[in-house]
């Protein structure tokens, strides 16, 4: 019997969660093709974009003509303008390449290698841009399209395109309109006004309900990653212990959650590291020996460091004094869960000492979460995620900070277009689940859309925040026509190792303060 940590925590009107992200054993086989992943994700997107794309482009310039046909790509007429759908393919010849690797590391030319690792960016000016559907393919031209180009899409987005293929240019598709899936929030994202004198920090503890955010914590088996980082943790705990803390005649609450954004661990670097020329099976982990003793030595330290937490159920009513801090543990690149997206929940066997500290693992103390996670808290929907579909985008768009490629996922309908490309995930047969579902075909609003949308272990050593904007078109508007943006909040959390700093979400108002544990007037010598 498989023993998880708890997700089935006590659901109250203030705190529910949304286990859409779980797979069930069953479906985790791998005697499939990953090309199903993309069919079932372009059969789910397509009904939507097909109703959207009528309800855009139906009325066309001049009212007696017949309504745009939406074509598939092996039904093309050229010289007619038409729709298609279908799912974006980028060509990038700098795009990493395990034949090359294999290639340059066999022929002496350097170790296995990301091809182009030290850029960051994987971009160039060869790069093209392909439309699939469950048939063939097409090339995309969008010279002079307003808003949109090569460099600020990924693979793996499901568009609808409006153009031609015209005769003298077969084989290519020109485009005048692109249409995204955008799906939208089922009822508008409202806030109360901030209270300036109730928030201020010597008042904060009666003035939540906060969720705490915080991401890449970073515990290492060979010591701290860089001057301040124990110390800063220690910090961190002695403040969490103390930001729930209310006198029993209070009616305030402080902190009511705390999320745990990813890479709680770093990952072991072999001290056997080569940097000349050498063999693949040189290289092979599993042939080197004690390379995993660090990562061990690592959830050891992240355990121990839980355990002084005040791990409990929490809130039951917003009234109450907390019954503990509840925490979510969502798991990231480096930590022991399997790196296919998306990520299913660390086993609590990792954390004896927490566990106990808890309460066991069904108490609601320490939850083990998949990634991305979504959950419904104080009446806000919230998803969170590690970062990795975000910072993917990086090194393939030209979207410049973390916000804009939250909100590129938003728009887009999908939490990490690039997985399986270009990020590991399950090979799924049915259905996408990092594909944002909508209520109906006809209807672009969607039950998974959030309030608050949260990405840890972005780049950087500063948090961001912004709400985002509903329609792609509105990123191209003029800043002297720009329209309050009403879309969820989106909140970028960097490493802690990084910035010595959380993020607290007020989820009655939205507003996003910043806690910084400044460690200048401490020796930390250990």
């Amino acid at each position: 019997m498989t023993v998880t940590l708890s997700n089935n925590v006590a659901e109250t009107a203030q705190f529910c969660t949304v286990p859409r992200f779980l797979i069930p054993e069953c479906s985790l086989s791998f005697h499939r093709q990953y090309s199903k992943i993309y069919t079932a994700r372009f059969t789910a997107a397509q009904p939507v974009l097909s109703a959207a794309a009528t309800r855009q482009w139906a009325a066309s310039e001049h009212p007696n003509e017949a309504q745009l046909p939406i074509r598939s790509l092996n039904s093309l007429v050229t010289d007619e303008k038409c729709v298609i759908l279908g799912t974006l393919y980028k060509e990038m010849k700098l795009k990493p390449s395990i034949l090359r690797d294999l290639a340059n590391s066999e022929f002496g030319q350097g170790g296995i290698q990301l091809q182009g690792g030290t850029l960051n960016t994987l971009m160039s000016s060869d790069d093209s841009v392909f439309l699939e559907d469950n048939v063939q393919r097409i090339r995309v031209v969008m010279d002079g399209l307003n808003g949109v180009s090569v460099t600020n899409l990924a693979t793996g987005v499901v568009v609808a395109l409006l153009g031609v293929e015209p005769e003298q240019a077969q084989g290519s598709f020109h485009v005048e309109d692109i249409l995204f899936l955008e799906p939208q929030p089922e009822k508008p994202i409202c806030s109360l006004p901030t209270n300036t004198k109730r928030a201020d920090w010597m008042q904060f503890r009666i003035s939540g309900p906060w969720l705490a955010l915080v991401s890449g914590l970073d515990f290492n088996g060979a010591g701290q990653t860089r001057p301040g980082h124990s110390m800063a943790l220690q910090l961190l705990a002695d403040w969490l212990r103390s930001a729930g803390d209310l006198h029993p005649s209070t009616d305030g609450v402080g902190i009511v959650r705390l999320m745990i954004l990813g890479d709680s661990v770093q990952l072991p670097t072999s001290a056997d590291a080569t940097t000349g020329p050498t063999h693949l099976t040189q290289q092979a982990r599993y042939l080197t020996r004690n390379a995993d003793a660090g990562s061990v030595t690592a959830m050891a330290l992240l355990d121990s460091w839980l355990s002084t937490l005040p791990l409990g159920p929490g809130h039951v009513r917003p009234s109450t004094v907390a019954n503990g801090l509840p925490v979510d543990l969502l798991p990231g690149p480096s930590d022991a869960a399997s790196q296919l997206l998306p990520q299913q929940p660390v086993h609590p066997s990792a954390f004896p000492l927490a566990v106990a500290r808890a309460g066991g693992a069904s108490c609601g103390g320490l939850c083990g979460r998949t990634n991305p996670y979504a959950c419904c808290l104080f009446g806000r929907k919230i998803l969170a995620t590690s970062g990795q579909g975000v910072n993917d985008l990086s090194l393939y768009t030209d979207l410049e900070t973390p916000c804009d490629r939250m909100e590129a996922t938003l728009l887009w309908g999908h939490l990490a277009p690039t997985c399986p490309d270009t990020l590991p995930g399950y090979p799924l047969l049915k259905n996408d689940l990092l594909l944002m579902e909508t209520s109906s075909a006809d209807s672009r609003l969607s039950p998974d859309y959030p309030d608050i949308y949260v990405a840890g272990c972005q780049p950087g050593d500063k948090p961001s925040w912004r709400r985002a904007r509903l329609s792609w078109k509105d990123r191209s508007l003029k800043p002297s026509v720009h329209k309050e943006p009403r879309g969820a909040l989106l909140v970028a959390v960097p490493r802690f190792s990084q910035s010595f700093s959380i993020v607290l979400v007020h989820l009655e108002t939205l507003d996003c303060r910043v806690v910084h544990f400044d460690i200048s007037a401490f020796s930390d010598e250990n």
